[in-house]
């Protein structure tokens, strides 16, 4: 069941709506067989306004209802989601496979595992095509996933009896359609990296690994995510009028097709390493690599080195490995330890630099950003972006990428840029409570990514770096448009460091009465490093605490003032405890949501703030339309001077 709520967190707000709704389905199911939860009072009248307000038919709300007795979130803007997005229109495609999804539900309720797995071979070889169209894709989710999930159990219950399982294991291979080689690609892979895990039939799973392998094939694999980008591009039209339609980007499918082969390979590596076949092992990782750079081939590799004795080897292998922001918490202590061990005198600040110069040797932005140049209506207004991000998010890479752009494009006088990093998909150790309230603020859901211009919210282009310059060029579109309207205020602010304290003065005036007015004082890290899971290492303009009125409302009401005067003192040692304690806080209301199914889990803790890298940020806002008049920034100086406003 830990895997559900995974995939779920992982695609939740995403375009698979079937594959989302059907795994809504099987995570209830599973919740079922743990004993299904009674809803209190409350919410069931909150799943009552959930279903009023999407105006869902009697079989919606009688589905929401499961799904809702299923979960383990029970907010009203998760709620709110999910009910919308049943009451969406299906697309014939998602009509044409409900009855299997539902037949695919009702046999998770079987509990004898062998009946089930039957039960589930002869759902296979009734509907192919089905097993088919859902059998791979770049969103998790699909069904050969939920498959394996029958599969990890009914490894789990017959592992003493391997001759049983293989049969079990070959059947449900064999139960695909001769033209379904993605799909059956996908399951033995799966299948191949579960038996490991168990310690059990390993040549098996080496067989399974290869043929994985050779059935997985790009021509094949694009087909079938170009029919999945024209199901989705029909299931939006058909639900948003004004929805603009996307084109199909084969170079997505490109490199989704090199990550999948690249996991194939390692996979591979990782079962011949257990079977002591350690040329054979690493030849899959160098495949592996050769396909797309692969945080277990690379260490897999440091392992194989290691153990020949060449540390030098293994900590280059260490250093590529945490470069791809997938080395977990145990092998990063690892590579600092080898670390230490061959620069004897070094420190935790030189490793981090090395990374970082490793990175920026192999990355660069593809953006091609020029100066902008004011037009003769510019007004003097520095726009406010602000954008809600995740470093494990793949499809922020590219609004990260334009936004980075974006402050070589634009001065700090024309450009403000506030980023706030959310658990989304995964544990971001740059998260904070200012980041929670301010998504609430902006109701995102803790969904990513999001930007908003002067508390307007900003159409996004999403995905790889391909889809960076697009991003880029849409964003400055509208950044330049806004430059050109007259700002409500004036602005101007001055930070100086004494110790561990910053101390922040604001002055300005509103130039016309308006109500619900509050002045926001931020403080930001403008670069720190941290390799996120989606590969993006530095990350820039990172909020890391907010002026508050009181402990858990930001912002300093000006009271129909006019004229604005503030200050405000932030203390580091104060913040970087209170972003320690917000990992455990987050944490053990991770845990209260999924009844102790998921918790957070930090490779690397980001608490602590570099004092030489700071800046202020100041904007004055309308609590009641969200319009920001005017925003001011300024960088910290390191010797204790006081600096003003960047023009």
């Amino acid at each position: 069941m830990k895997t559900c709520y995974r995939i779920l967190n992982s695609i939740f707000g995403r375009r698979a709506i079937a594959s989302i709704l059907l795994l809504f389905a099987l995570c209830a199911v599973a919740r079922a067989q743990d004993g299904a939860r009674k809803l209190t009072a409350e919410e069931q009248k909150g799943v009552a306004a959930a279903a009023q307000e999407a105006k869902l038919t009697p079989e919606q709300q009688e589905q929401l209802m499961k799904y809702a007795q299923g979960s383990d979130e029970m907010t009203p803007e998760y709620l709110k989601k999910l009910a919308t997005m049943l009451a969406k229109k299906p697309t014939p495609m998602m009509l044409r496979d409900k009855p299997v999804r539902e037949a695919l539900q009702k046999l998770y309720e079987i509990k004898d595992l062998d009946q089930r797995v039957d039960a589930i071979i002869q759902l296979m070889k009734e509907h192919p095509l089905f097993f088919k169209e859902s059998g791979d894709g770049s969103d998790a989710g699909n069904s050969p996933i939920n498959m394996a999930y029958v599969v990890e159990g009914y490894i789990g219950a017959n592992q003493d009896n391997t001759d049983k399982l293989r049969v079990k294991l070959s059947a449900l291979d064999n139960a695909f359609g001769s033209d379904n080689s993605l799909g059956k690609s996908l399951y033995e892979t799966t299948a191949a990296r579960i038996l490991p895990k168990k310690g059990i039939a390993l040549e098996y799973a080496a067989t399974f690994a290869q043929s994985s392998i050779d059935l997985f094939h790009q021509d094949k694999y694009t087909e079938f995510e170009r029919s999945n980008h024209a199901n989705s591009e029909e299931y939006e039209s058909l639900n948003d009028k004004d929805y603009v339609p996307e084109k199909f980007n084969a170079g997505d499918a490109d490199v989704h097709f090199h990550e999948k082969m690249s996991e194939r390979y390692t996979t591979l590596g990782t079962i011949e390493a257990k079977l002591g076949k350690n040329p054979e092992a690493l030849e899959g990782y160098t495949q592996a690599i050769k396909f797309h750079p692969n945080m277990e081939a690379y260490l897999g590799v440091a392992k194989l080195q290691e153990a020949k004795g060449d540390k030098s080897a293994a900590v280059e292998s260490l250093y590529a490995a945490d470069l791809t922001g997938r080395l977990d918490a145990k092998n990063i202590v690892h590579m600092q330890q080898l670390y230490a061990e061959l620069n004897p005198g070094s420190t935790e600040q030189s490793l981090e630099s090395l990374l970082d110069a490793r990175y920026m040797a192999t990355f660069h932005n593809p953006i091609a950003a020029t100066p902008y140049v004011a037009s003769s209506t510019h007004s003097g207004r520095a726009v406010l972006a602000e954008l809600f991000t995740g470093a494990g998010c793949e499809p922020c890479m590219a609004p990260d990428l334009a936004f980075d752009a974006g402050l070589q494009r634009y001065s700090r006088g024309e450009l403000v840029l506030l980023v706030h990093h959310d658990n989304a998909p995964f544990s971001d150790p740059l998260a904070n409570e200012v980041t929670e309230e301010r998504a609430k603020y902006y109701s995102t859901g803790g969904s990513t990514p999001h930007g908003f211009l002067d508390g307007k919210e900003l159409k996004l282009v999403e995905g790889l770096p391909l889809h960076a310059q697009d991003a880029f060029d849409s964003m400055g579109k509208s950044i330049d448009q806004r430059l050109d309207v007259p700002a409500g205020a004036h602005l101007a602010i001055e930070a100086k460091r004494q110790g561990s304290t910053i101390q922040v003065v604001v002055h300005g005036a509103v130039l016309a009465p308006q109500t619900k007015l509050f002045l926001h004082i931020d403080l930001v890290e403008t670069e720190l490093s941290y390799s996120g899971e989606n590969g993006l290492r530095l990350q820039r303009m990172v909020v890391r605490a907010t002026a508050k009125q009181t402990e858990s409302e930001s912002g300093l009401p000006l009271a129909g003032s006019h004229k604005i005067e503030a200050k405000y003192t932030f203390d580091l040692k104060q913040i970087e405890a209170a972003n320690f304690v917000y990992y455990d806080r987050y944490d053990a209301d991770l845990k209260k949501r999924t009844h102790g199914v998921v918790g957070a889990k930090y490779r690397e803790k980001k608490n602590i703030i570099d004092p030489t890298k700071l800046a202020a940020v100041a904007f004055v806002q309308n609590d009641m339309t969200k319009e920001v008049l005017q925003s001011a920034f300024t960088t910290v100086p390191i010797d204790g001077s006081s600096e003003p406003s960047k023009p």
